[in-house]
């Protein structure tokens, strides 16, 4: 079986490739930094501390390093990047001038649901999540599927606390794609090849449809 970082890969990979030149996204904590490194056009990441053009990660820890992700990262900056106060960014977030922002989940509800701020045994850090899921309107949850003791991240109803209510469009994990309605649920459009529907049935805690054209990721 593959590992957990190739499985990550696999969901980076399949984000990056929706977007397109001239596209400006904001990549949250986790799975959803991977996707930075798999962007190939002219996209321009945003980082709500204050950064517009972030670059590669760089590794180790650079506790006086003048620019970092939302993971806490050190990262350069690409040509032409901007630095700006956190009230120009959360302005530039709230007035929905970001095409999509990819963030990842404790859970994920069949409506959209989003819980992504705190679980049992952790301090609530919403951070600036509950701007971009009220300011962006392309949502993506880029998340495993299971946790790490097999239970479904994707249920019929959250149970931890919620970041945003019916906000979420996209969920992405290591074995499916479905796209989310506020009002039908979850319809698979994409699976994993090897990876039947019955086995991605057994592993989400929510119904969801089949798409007519069901395809590969």
């Amino acid at each position: 079986m593959p590992g957990a970082m190739e499985d990550r890969r696999v969901i980076a990979k399949k984000i990056a490739s929706w977007f397109h030149d001239g596209h400006v996204i904001n990549l949250g904590v986790g799975v959803p930094i991977l996707v930075a490194d798999y962007i190939t056009d002219n996209v321009v990441i945003q980082s709500e501390n204050g950064l517009l053009g972030v670059g590669e990660a760089i590794g180790g820890l650079e506790p006086e390093a003048p620019y970092f992700n939302a993971a806490g990262a050190t990262v350069s900056l690409i040509p032409g990047a901007s630095v700006f106060d956190i009230t120009t960014s959360f302005g530039m977030i709230r007035s929905g001038r970001l095409r999509a922002t990819v963030l990842g989940c404790f859970e994920v509800s069949q409506f959209g649901d989003l819980a992504n701020m705190a679980r049992p045994g952790s301090y609530p850090g919403m951070g600036g999540a509950m701007d971009l899921v009220s300011g962006i309107d392309n949502v993506i949850v880029a998340t495993d599927h299971c946790t790490r003791d097999g239970k479904p991240k994707i249920v019929a109803a959250c149970t931890l606390p919620l970041t945003g209510v019916g906000v979420v469009k996209t969920i992405v994990t290591e074995l499916a794609v479905f796209t989310v309605s506020r009002t039908e649920g979850l319809t698979l459009v994409e699976h994993r090849a090897g990876v039947s529907v019955e086995t991605i049935r057994a592993k989400t805690g929510a119904p969801f449809r089949v798409a007519d054209n069901l395809k590969e990721m």
